[in-house]
Formats: C-alpha cells, structure tokens, sequence
C-alpha cells in the first residue's frame, strides 16, 4: 500500500490492523492515563516538493502514545533517498519515533548499508537520526567499513545528502593490503593504523577523505612477528581517497624504523597505498645505521625494502662519505647502489673514488665495502712514505793516550 501527501504535509502514518491495549474497541476520549496502541504495521515516509521520496521508515509492530506523539518501533527499518532513489538503507533493534517523526532514536545493532560498486556498512549502538536536517548522530561506537578500511570513533555525524561522514574524538583509521566483504565484520592480518587526536571527513560515495592531525600512523611489515616493533610515519595532516588509495601528507613528516634502524625527516609526502611506497619531491635528512643520508627527493618502496635518493644524494659518517645523482639502499640486505658523478671518499688514506656507478655493501662495522659493476674508476690514495733508517754513524777516534 503506497500513499502520497501532496499539499498536506510531508508526514503520512499508515496504521494497520489498529488495536489498543485493555479494551475491545478505540476509546472516544484520551486522558493521560490511557494506554498506547500496538500497531500490527508501522510506515512513515517523507516527500519533497517534486513528490520524490526522500526517507521512509517501517516497523512490523509499534506502540504508540497519541497524547505524547511517540512510538515505540520493534525492529524498525528505513530507507534513505538520493534523487528519487534509494541511496542507504538502515535497521536498528528498537526505534523511538517522536512527534511522528521529527526525531528517531535508534537503539542496538544499527546497520546503515550503502549498497553498489563500492558498498560500505556503518554500525553502531545508539544514534539519532533527524529526517528534517539529513543527519544522523551517533553517539556510540560509530565503525564504517568498505572492504578495504576501517573506520572508528567516539562519535559521529553522517550527513546523508552530502554523503559525508564525519568522525569525532579520537578517530583511527585502519588499513589492509587486500579487500574483503565489508559486510563481513572479521578482517584477516593485521591493519596499517593511523590514530587522529581530533577530526576525520569521510565521503563514502567518492571515497575523499580528511583528517585533522597530528596523526600518527603504525604498520608492521609483512614477515615481522605482529609484536614486533612497528615503524611509525607522524604528519601534520592528511588528504587523500580511499578508492584510489593515495594520500597527501602535510609536513613536517617524520618516519622512524627501530628494527631497521631508518629515519626520515622530510616535507610533504606522497603515500600511494596501493604501491606501499611514500614519495616526496622535497629535501629531507635522516639516518640509515649511523650514516647521516640527505637529498633533493625520496621514494621509499615497503614491498621491495628499498629507498631511493634520485636527486643529490648524500651519505656521510666518521670518516666516510659518498655523493651521487642517485642512491638506492635495501634496509633488509643492506646494500647499496650508486649512480652518476659517484664520489666517495675515506678519511683513512686520503682515499678518493670516482665512477659512474659503484655498488656495495654495509660492512660488520658499518662501513661501506664498494665495487664498480664496469666502467671507469678513478682512485687516488696517499699512502705515507715510509722513513728510511739512517746510516750508523762511523765510530768516532779513540783518543791517543797523552804521552809526557
């Protein structure tokens, strides 16, 4: 049974089956000590002035109170429009309908599901949902998910003709390498988080996503025990998309490796998820060992464990340093490549090295064990001259004994 209210009003309440508590037949008078009415089924919709339907809301049984205008749903379950068209739908465990409609309480397993090529679920314990403003507050345990992140809060805004979820205190994003099912709420491994003291902006439809910072975000690379000490990338903000997985940091950015013994400290930078790489075309310093690494950009690729200087790279420590066009390091085997106008030098005998590309190794000590993959080397060393002993002296005269 459809109904449409033109030009009386945007609220319609369909009753079926009416039947009040404690007596056989509808009372002619209400006082407050009348009892509400359980309804067999409960339908509230809403039109805008096109006639499009912009929410409905239905219950198999309510309860209503005429003089309080409020009804009590049981399983209640709605639908919210974009267009003239289904864009969400949601379902709670009860629902308290005030003045027909100008505020939904909803209570216990709330789902809101936005179904399509990328579908998203959002789950919480308790929420408001006011039709007249779009929005929907949850106060509770607000967890969005799309198959691929996670996100949580203490609480929430969804502005549902915006498409816009937002995220208040202490929100957290979580990562994972493979997409799932997002209404499977059990995720496999172990997520990427990034933990938000103030602010995250999610719009689901488009997948733009903002967030308020300092942030702070925690990952375990693959192969590390899930208790091992993970690296860690703070910013001052981010901005990017879920769908294209790829998020501009605003600086200053800093990113410490413990285990591997790396860290960075670099303007903004660029996290392509799907890669797992951070790029940033702005100069940075950092640490690798106890080498002090610098250059004009850098491009840190977690899958093959590299991190690559292409423009002015510089390493130094105690008595080594190396320049070249283009650097690239693997932290898990360490070794290293360099490449173009290569320049290394050894304080220990005055030892200098020019070649197109030199590869090597991280010796037991930390130094740099270096080899050229073919070309030309220039090396020049000054080794000290070695004193030659001097001549014994000749033996002096005796002096003849003096005769009188």
């Amino acid at each position: 049974m459809s109904t449409a209210c033109r030009g009386c009003g945007p609220w319609l309440l369909l009753v079926l089956g009416l039947v009040p508590l404690g007596c056989s037949r509808p009372p002619t008078t209400f006082d407050d000590a009348s009892p509400p009415f359980v309804f067999r089924a409960l339908n509230l919709k809403q039109q805008n002035e096109r006639g499009q339907p912009t929410w409905e809301l239905t219950s198999p049984e309510a309860r209503y109170d005429i003089m309080r205008r409020v009804a009590q749903a049981r399983s209640p379950q709605g639908v919210i429009y974009v267009a003239g068209k289904p864009l969400y739908r949601l379902q709670a465990a009860s629902g308290t309908v005030i003045n027909d409609g100008e505020v939904i309480l909803l209570e216990g397993g709330i789902r809101v599901e936005r179904h399509g090529q990328q579908p998203v679920l959002i789950t919480a314990r308790r929420a408001r949902w006011i039709p007249s403003q779009k929005l929907l507050r949850i106060d509770r345990a607000p967890v969005a998910r799309d198959g691929l992140h996670r996100l949580t809060a203490q609480r929430a805004r969804f502005l549902f003709d915006r498409d816009r979820l937002e995220l208040e205190g202490a929100p957290q994003l979580e990562r994972w390498g493979q997409p799932s099912d997002p209404f499977n709420i059990k995720q496999r491994g172990k997520p990427e988080v990034v933990a938000l003291p103030q602010r995250l902006t999610w719009q689901p439809g488009d997948g733009a996503l903002e967030a308020e910072g300092p942030l702070r975000i925690t990952r375990v690379p693959p192969g590390r025990p899930p208790r091992a000490l993970p690296q860690t990338l703070t910013a001052a903000s981010l901005k990017g998309n879920t769908r294209e997985q790829r998020y501009q940091l605003q600086a200053p950015v800093q990113i410490r490796d413990p285990l591997d013994k790396f860290d960075f400290d670099a303007q903004n930078l660029q996290l392509d998820g799907a890669a797992q790489t951070l790029s940033s075309d702005q100069a940075f310093s950092g640490h690798w060992k106890d080498w002090t690494v610098g250059g004009k950009s850098l491009v840190i690729d977690a899958r093959q464990t590299t991190a690559t200087i292409p423009l002015d790279c510089r390493l130094q420590r105690s008595g080594e340093s190396l320049g070249a066009r283009l650097c690239r390091w693997n932290w898990k085997d360490e070794t290293l490549f360099a490449e173009g106008d290569v320049d290394y030098q050894r304080t220990a005998q005055k030892q200098r090295t020019r070649a197109g590309q030199l590869s090597g190794r991280l010796g037991p000590g930390g130094e740099l064990n270096l080899a050229t993959p073919g070309g030309r080397v220039i090396s020049a060393f000054q080794v000290p001259q070695r004193q030659r002993p001097l001549p014994p002296a000749p033996p002096r005269p005796r002096p003849e004994p003096l005769r009188l």
